[in-house]
């Protein structure tokens, strides 16, 4: 074809002439010169034994190394001599060598398409990866002077995420009363805990830290580790119902506002979407105990027996001559409780992780362009986008949370609320005569007379036990 054009216009065809008009991979910033320094360095990888690492060029070799560069081209050093020396060695040495990381066509394709080229080297350099790495330079690029900034407040961000979890797992092993430290679900911290390898000091910050890979280090842990291992987590122990069941009937007798306690307000408007929790809409008053239980797996029928018994309690009835657990004994084997799903209570988790995009809405073609482009593919990715990073957006608040740590502070509470109300004879008698789960018997009390005041009690807030 470029022969063709040649004929009938009697110039030469300008093969890549439509590189300059592409503002990020032409002209100065031309993608192809990114992707033949890929296939130079091709070389150096396949010479390197696997088991050796693979040591950088010596200092200069491509040019001077600066933090600031004027051109694309001043980056050359950087990519030669710094980036893909410890990429290498991060894929064949470090975290990327010792574990296939979850969900990485979903959160981490650059780091993927890194792995695939670098153990195989004598394979084509795929566009993927060179659009990766161009991605990566790119940002470089952009960020300039701030680059440092960006690598200090990245690792800030996710070192704190260790350090709060490790900080509440230590105050948690103060507690003497809680046995979730035994719970299977903890398993998922040792999990988690084994993505703070990205934070290693034995690679350098450049390699780690640049913008585009800062940003998955930390979307793996936000939405692998928080979000999907903290899912497993945060209610392993039914720590998260039982506070949220409390919360909730607060505030719809009005004893406290949804903005009093700022983190309980977060999970509130956060998990309001969870069926694992409400098994549909909120309760409301008078529904409390009977949603309460279904939620712990009990059957309908049951929970309405269970609901029953609390009104009775609150408006002044008798214990069960069999006693406080007596009733809740004979109903509580029932179904199995639900597990929270993380695509329950973020959509923009759907969106990246599950890939669902089957309610995705456009908010920003007028019909005219939806009625010209909505049959292409950059019209999907366009309204896919902009539907995910809207739902980021309004969820902000709740990916800010580190729910790994959040588990161990619900822990905490739901055992002092036993102390407070001088419940601990009761729950080691329970657990002593039935060989059950001491928050099997804490559930029992704490549904049928502290939410069953909230839900019939005449005045809940002024209710003796």
């Amino acid at each position: 074809m470029r022969a063709t054009l040649e004929r009938e216009t009697g110039k030469p065809h300008k093969s890549h002439s439509w590189l300059p008009h592409m503002e990020f991979i032409g002209g100065d910033r031309a993608i192809h010169r990114t992707a033949r320094l890929l296939q130079l360095f091709a070389g150096p990888i396949d010479n390197c034994p696997l088991e050796n690492k693979l040591v950088p060029a010596h200092k200069g070799m491509f040019g001077r190394l600066t933090d600031r560069p004027s051109n694309f081209t001043d980056m050359d050093e950087l990519l030669m001599s710094h980036l893909l020396p410890n990429w290498v060695n991060i894929c064949r040495h470090g975290i990327l060598g010792k574990a296939k990381l979850p969900r990485s066509s979903e959160l981490s394709p650059l780091y993927l398409q890194l792995k695939s080229f670098i153990d195989n080297p004598r394979r084509s350099v795929s566009w993927s990866c060179i659009f990766g790495v161009h991605a990566v330079l790119t940002g470089i690029f952009e960020v300039a002077a701030e680059r440092q900034h960006v690598t200090t407040v990245s690792k800030m961000i996710f070192d704190n995420y260790f350090k709060q979890m490790q900080k509440s797992l230590e105050a948690l092993n103060n507690e003497k009363s809680s046995i979730m430290k035994k719970c299977p679900a903890m398993h998922n911290i040792m999990m988690v805990s084994f993505l703070e390898n990205f934070g290693l000091s034995a690679f350098a910050e450049s390699a780690i830290w640049n913008p585009l890979c800062a940003g998955t280090n930390l979307s793996i842990l936000n939405f692998f580790g928080n979000l999907e291992g903290g899912c497993a987590v945060i209610d392993c122990q039914a720590q998260l119902r039982i506070v949220i069941y409390l919360y909730h009937g607060l505030v719809i007798n009005g004893i406290v506002q949804e903005d009093e306690m700022p983190l309980l307000q977060i999970l509130y408007k956060g998990f309001k979407s969870c069926k694992a929790l409400w098994q549909g809409s909120l309760p409301s008053r008078g529904e409390l105990v009977k949603k309460f239980w279904i939620s712990f797996g009990m059957g309908l029928k049951e929970s309405k027996q269970m609901s029953e018994s609390a009104r009775l309690l609150a408006q002044g009835g008798p214990i069960s001559s069999g006693g406080v657990f007596a009733e809740g004994l004979q109903h509580c084997r029932g179904r199995k409780m639900k597990p929270i799903e993380p695509s329950e209570i973020s959509t923009a988790f759907r969106r990246i992780c599950d890939r669902d995009f089957s309610d995705a809405v456009d908010k920003y073609h007028t019909p005219e362009q939806r009625k010209r482009s909505s049959h292409t593919e950059q019209y999907g990715v366009a309204v896919h986008t902009n539907d995910t990073l809207d739902h980021l957006e309004e969820e902000i608040q709740l990916h800010s949370v580190n729910f790994l740590s959040t588990a161990c502070i619900l822990e905490q509470f739901v055992c002092s609320i036993t102390r407070v109300l001088q419940w601990d004879s009761l729950l080691e008698t329970f657990k002593r005569t039935t060989n059950l789960d001491i928050r099997q018997g804490f559930a029992i009390i704490f549904a049928q007379h502290l939410l069953g005041a909230l839900d019939f009690a005449q005045d809940p807030l002024n209710y003796e036990f």
